[in-house]
């Protein structure tokens, strides 16, 4: 299954954001709401890119397996965590192939990583509370090289939000918000 990718579209907002900078920043939000148990609803806020405001009305639900308190309905906060992260790098890997004029039949995306529940239940101080280590792999068919994929992907490491917001240190802070 091929889906075209609307490049003219991309480069005529690369136009815009050059001549107008603040129409480049991209603003998103979301508010969590416990459940009962360990069940949390996430509901997104709209989305602000530049002076458009974009109406978001999504919700889902995270939950954890029986050992964790929870039922195994929903998918855990770290299955969202890496999603966002698999999610953000595909768009920029099906994007930057089309740009180079390569037809693509499937692309898979996998990401792994273990987590050391010691940490997290403070039964051990020495254990690490969050992933040590991600990997990922693509799995590609298309008509072009093993060459010009792991180029696209070295590429996708350096511009996709999520894997850099991952990889790379970020500032949080706690506040109240308005």
């Amino acid at each position: 299954m091929i889906i075209n990718i609307n490049l003219k579209a991309l480069q005529n907002y690369t136009a815009l954001i050059t001549e107008n900078p603040s129409e480049a920043i991209s603003s998103y939000g979301i508010t969590a709401t416990w459940k009962g148990g360990v069940q949390t609803e996430i509901s997104t806020h709209n989305q602000k890119v530049g002076s458009k405001e974009i109406i978001k009305n999504f919700s889902y639900t995270i939950g954890e397996p029986e050992e964790l308190l929870g039922n195994n309905a929903y998918p855990t906060p770290q299955e969202y965590l890496l999603g966002g992260m698999a999610g953000c790098m595909m768009v920029g890997f099906v994007i930057l192939a089309s740009d180079k004029g390569i037809q693509l039949e499937s692309v898979k995306l996998k990401i792994i990583g273990d987590l050391n529940l010691r940490g997290m239940l403070e039964l051990d101080s020495k254990a690490s509370v969050g992933f040590e280590k991600l990997q990922f792999h693509f799995d590609v068919k298309g008509n072009g090289s093993q060459e010009q994929y792991d180029e696209i992907i070295k590429h996708v490491q350096k511009i996709s939000p999520n894997y850099r917001t991952i990889t790379d240190s970020v500032k949080v802070t706690s506040s109240k918000l308005i």
